[in-house]
């Protein structure tokens, strides 16, 4: 089939978008030529690149979009808009979508002559046989809604009405732990999901979510798309040093010097919930300096990595704690062998937590923007199933210090489990290929 594929991540930063995005085109494409691409570059925020109110036309519009220097312009004019709005921008006047798609449709193709950028969202554009979305963690029934999920759901709406087949796969599904279940968009979705080919999630908690509010679709579980990179991080290619696998932003002295991984480490990572739980980048800074250093009394060497622009303190970290940095620009191949090597990886990540346990790396967890923390490690078959707060007190880090120290202590009995699990939700994960159809 020909397939439009919604949610290609890779533009981002992001460890966990770059490499889960990249592992489900993998799986799409054995048996299916993909045909179009909606990034993630303007499903979740419009970048200050949107141009948009209700009351203009369409041949307004086109004339905006003929005025020469108009991007520079409509930078200007968005920033103008925000500054009005404030945090009521989004889902307001200015903003092309809202819970009612089919208008939220009529807005997109109005305003695309003066937002050429968003033309990848056109679906009219294209020769297509069905649509792909990539759910990730998009599909979390937060309050106010996420604006990734209305996108996609608006896509999965309008293939649905060409007539297209619609697989929604790889998605997690799941409320906000900081706000109230968005039950308005949980009946969207009900709607959307019946009507799709198949809705395949990730792990028990989104089976149970789905099994609670989508009984009427065509439910299947099937491992993150990611598990299929077990072949890449087992090739028997070991990265031992800095020097060559480092980004932009890692190539510093210090890379080549004295990055050495063949001797024994810890890395440490945020939480999708940092930004949620507080605005106070100090009291972050200080937790985490907190953490590390609590953590070198295990004695091994330890390395904070940015898996995330959300991560973006840690360099702040790394620099008060005289502690070496994993940069978000480490190419992900690169950086998922550096976690999978770990003695033991810290933190509240999802797929950098799957990276890691391809090698058998043992996580200690902190809590997440949803519970895809807590079922990642149901899923891995953790014996004792444990979340720490994303901004642990001074107790709690000596817990996580002594779970690391355990966790270490396992040695290769402990990594070959993890490892032997990761690789059975490899081979289960090979069969989301078999899904589309």
């Amino acid at each position: 089939m020909k397939v439009v594929y919604v949610g290609d991540n890779r533009n981002r930063g992001n460890f966990g978008c770059r490499a889960t995005s990249t592992a489900l085109s993998q799986l799409i494409s054995e048996k299916n030529e993909i045909v179009g691409v909606v990034s993630g570059k303007y499903t979740n925020f419009d970048n200050g690149e949107l141009f948009f109110h209700k009351i203009y036309t369409k041949k307004f519009y086109e004339k905006l979009g003929r005025i020469k220097n108009w991007d520079s312009l409509k930078t200007g004019f968005y920033l103008f808009a925000r500054m009005i709005k404030r945090h009521k921008y989004f889902f307001s006047n200015f903003d092309f979508i809202g819970y009612d798609l089919d208008k939220s449709i009529d807005n997109l193709l109005r305003c695309l002559p003066a937002n050429p950028n968003l033309k990848e969202f056109d679906l009219t554009q294209y020769d297509f046989d069905a649509l792909v979305v990539n759910g990730e963690g998009s599909f979390i029934f937060a309050t106010p809604p996420w604006r990734e999920c209305l996108v996609e759901m608006m896509l999965m709406h309008w293939a649905l009405k060409m007539g297209k087949k619609v697989y929604y796969l790889n998605g997690m599904l799941s409320d906000d732990p900081y706000t109230a279940t968005n039950m308005k968009t949980i009946e969207i979705a009900k709607e959307l999901f019946a009507k799709c080919e198949v809705v395949q999630i990730r792990e028990y908690e989104s089976l149970d979510y789905a099994k609670k509010y989508f009984s009427n679709s065509h439910i299947e579980l099937r491992p993150d798309a990611l598990f299929t990179w077990y072949k890449y991080i087992n090739d028997g290619f070991n990265i031992n040093n800095g020097r060559y696998f480092m980004g932009p932003s890692g190539a510093t002295d210090s890379t080549f010097n004295s990055y050495d991984f063949t001797k024994e480490y810890i890395c440490v990572a945020g939480s999708s919930s940092l930004s949620l739980e507080t605005k106070d980048k100090d009291k972050i800074v200080m937790t985490y300096c907190n953490l590390v250093n609590k953590l070198k009394t295990l004695k091994k060497e330890i390395y904070v990595v940015e898996v995330c622009e959300g991560d973006y303190f840690l360099r702040e970290v790394a620099e008060k704690t005289n502690t070496k940095l994993i940069p978000i620009d480490t190419p992900i191949i690169a950086a998922g062998k550096i976690l999978a090597n770990a003695r033991a990886f810290v933190s509240g990540r999802y797929h950098p937590a799957i990276l890691a346990s391809l090698g058998g790396t043992p996580c200690v967890f902190m809590a997440s923007n949803s519970h895809k923390t807590k079922s990642l490690q149901e899923l891995l078959k953790y014996e004792n199933v444990v979340e720490y707060p994303v901004l642990p007190s001074d107790e709690e880090i000596m817990s996580i210090v002594q779970d690391t120290s355990i966790v270490i202590q396992g040695g290769d009995e402990t990594r070959d489990k993890i490892r032997n699990r990761a690789k059975e939700l490899c081979d289960n994960a090979q069969t989301i290929s078999e899904l589309i159809k």
